[in-house]
């Protein structure tokens, strides 16, 4: 249905896991070796997805190390295949990442990877999908990869479920409908073994969230009804479309030549993610920064009316301020923020060019010398995920770092901000970052400054604390 010329190499590289890994027990990467047999499988299995280790203290590659400890060479060839495929979707991870993290995992496993110049590194080149932070944080992916090999190693005839989309699909929704924690179910990676096992019946979109909409918006062009089941209706939407794009020169494709029509307006696509120190975080390019957030002409918007407050209270407590380094020039009733008397040109924090990268891009933050003192990220507008993004990064990139975190918003948007923070993405952060963040409503934050003008200059900055409200839902709570 999506099949790109482009993408050959991917689909003819997964169709060799199947035969050689799934169907027979090869390896991918070392095909004269036995190592895909149902045993292995299970014991690596048994290791990872039945031993799971959680937590941030340690990173993923130093969890598989303690996972994977006295395994067999075979068993670490397992998990060389499974980076291998792993790696296949993603254009944006590096080609030279690719091969640096699987020459890796061979040599924990007293491994010589296959040398640069064989063939089947050239499927790793490209990628047929933009990944973001969750997708990088890689168990899922590995789950979902070795539990569907399970299940396959313990049938009479796992041949007819790789033939069948159908089949196939019915496992893979399976397996992830009986995880127990929804944030370890990786629907992303179902959509990607679909697609690369059945290009022509699968989209090349691993965002169920991206399926639904294009769905929803097409919906009431498509005569006749729609199926529940979102990639037969993906496929009722293309056929119904497919007149308007029949003097292609190819298949049109939902990102690259509609994307306009269903994406919400003013949805920005996921940052570009990196490594810092064996973590995964997301930095924001500089030409996606400078459109976010325009210089503002005429009447002021709620959000530098708000970013004002804040930075004109910390200047009056005495305590430095920083500013978004994309908003420092804006003004309000005549007043610049560059003018403050304590804003900070430069912040004064020693850390990665990656941490200080981020922590540029947070809205406001009030700094005693060195220290940061609290941080805030103003969300009034539709979405409120890149900023509890960005609190995210820091936290990831600076583990140890213990500072107040605000997210401010109107006060009809407080429902909405706390749903986020707790998204799965978050909460299996440990802590969770409803834990790390608290939420102070606009008028909540107004009605204080204007109660406290007289005596400012006395207030400590944990008086945020009584002014703020935990993000965390409650039990009973839907």
């Amino acid at each position: 249905m999506a099949r790109r010329p482009t993408d050959e190499k991917l689909y003819e590289a997964f169709e060799h896991f199947i035969n050689l890994c799934l169907l027979k027990n090869q390896s991918l990467l070392y095909p004269n070796k036995e190592s895909w047999t149902r045993e292995n499988v299970t014991e690596v299995k048994r290791r990872m997805v039945d031993s799971p280790l959680f937590g941030r203290e340690l990173s993923f590659e130093q969890k598989l190390v303690k996972q994977m400890e006295n395994a067999s060479p075979e068993q670490w060839i397992i998990i060389c295949d499974i980076y291998y495929l792993y790696f296949l979707p993603s254009a944006h991870i590096s080609f030279d990442k690719k091969v640096r993290d699987i020459h890796w995992a061979a040599e924990q496993g007293g491994l010589t990877a296959p040398p640069r110049e064989a063939g089947l590194w050239e499927a790793l080149e490209g990628g047929f999908t933009r990944t973001s932070q969750r997708y990088h944080q890689k168990y899922r992916q590995f789950w979902l990869i070795l539990d569907f090999a399970y299940k396959l190693k313990t049938m009479e005839d796992p041949r007819a479920v790789i033939s069948s989309p159908q089949m196939m699909q019915q496992i893979l929704d399976m397996i992830l409908e009986n995880m127990p924690n929804k944030a370890d179910r990786a629907y992303d990676m179902r959509h990607a073994v679909l697609y690369m096992t059945f290009p022509d019946q699968y989209e090349r979109i691993i965002s169920s969230r991206d399926k639904e909409r294009i769905v929803e918006t097409y919906r009431k062009q498509i005569s006749g009804d729609i199926p529940s089941d979102v990639d037969d209706a993906i496929r009722r939407v293309r056929d119904g479309l497919s007149k308007r794009f029949e003097n292609l020169d190819r298949l049109f494709d939902f990102y690259q030549d509609i994307k306009a029509e269903w994406r919400p307006k003013g949805e920005k696509t996921p940052p570009i993610t990196v490594n810092v120190d064996d973590r995964t975080v997301t930095v924001p390019q500089d030409e996606e920064l400078e459109k976010e957030r325009p210089v503002p002409t005429g009447e002021p918007t709620a959000h530098t009316e708000i970013q004002w407050k804040l930075l004109k209270l910390g200047n009056d407590m005495g305590l430095d301020v920083w500013v978004a380094r994309n908003d420092r020039n804006r003004e309000i009733g005549g007043n610049r923020f560059a003018d403050l008397a304590r804003i900070k040109k430069e912040l004064p924090l020693q850390f990665d060019d990656a941490t200080n990268r981020t922590i540029e891009l947070i809205d406001v933050i009030w700094l005693r010398g060195n220290a940061i003192v609290a941080a805030f990220e103003i969300e009034s507008t539709t979405s409120v995920y890149s900023g509890i993004l960005r609190l995210a990064d820091l936290i990831s990139m600076q583990p140890n770092l213990n500072i107040p975190l605000y997210l401010v918003a109107p006060d009809e948007r407080r429902g909405k901000v706390i749903s986020e923070v707790n998204r799965p993405v978050f909460s299996h952060l440990s802590p969770p970052m409803s834990e790390l963040c608290r939420f102070i409503s606009f008028s909540a934050l107004s009605n204080k400054i204007s109660h406290v003008s007289s005596v400012v200059k006395y207030l400590k900055p944990d008086f945020l604390e009584e002014l703020s409200e935990s993000c965390e839902i409650e039990e009973d709570q839907d």
